[in-house]
């Protein structure tokens, strides 16, 4: 086993599920004032809260840190589906689920509404890919 696998898992069998809160729009965090970053604040503490009580249990979540591919799954009737990735992509980075979103990371996003009744989360699918 190399050090390049025991460090990155690029399997496409690695896969990182999550249900989040859905997050906020980035027209209410990205403009500079006070409430948006609060908003934004509050979203992440939410998250990890969320995670923390009813989060992915053994195996361990691991941080996959080269190339991966996002599925996110918004519940119906939440506005734009695309105004909420932004926000969610950096707290995926934050919380180090993945290394960053460039364009070496990121290689592919996709985004699609989901019934509520199905998932009344946020459904996130990180997965890696080769690189």
């Amino acid at each position: 086993m190399t050090a390049d696998v025991l460090r990155c898992p690029r399997s496409p069998a690695v896969q990182i599920t999550l249900d989040i809160p859905i997050p906020p729009s980035v027209n209410r965090t990205r403009k500079i004032d006070w409430a948006g970053l609060r908003n934004l604040k509050q979203y992440y503490l939410r998250s990890d809260l969320h995670l923390s009580a009813y989060g992915p249990r053994p195996p361990p979540v691991r941080m996959i840190t080269g190339p991966y591919e996002l599925v996110i799954q918004i519940p119906e009737g939440r506005g734009d589906l695309d105004n909420h990735c932004k926000v969610l992509i950096d707290y995926l980075v934050s919380r180090e689920f993945v290394a960053g979103d460039s364009p070496k990371n990121l290689r592919r996003l996709a985004m699609e509404w989901i019934d509520p009744e199905v998932c009344p989360f946020c459904r996130v699918t990180i997965t890696g890919v080769g690189a």
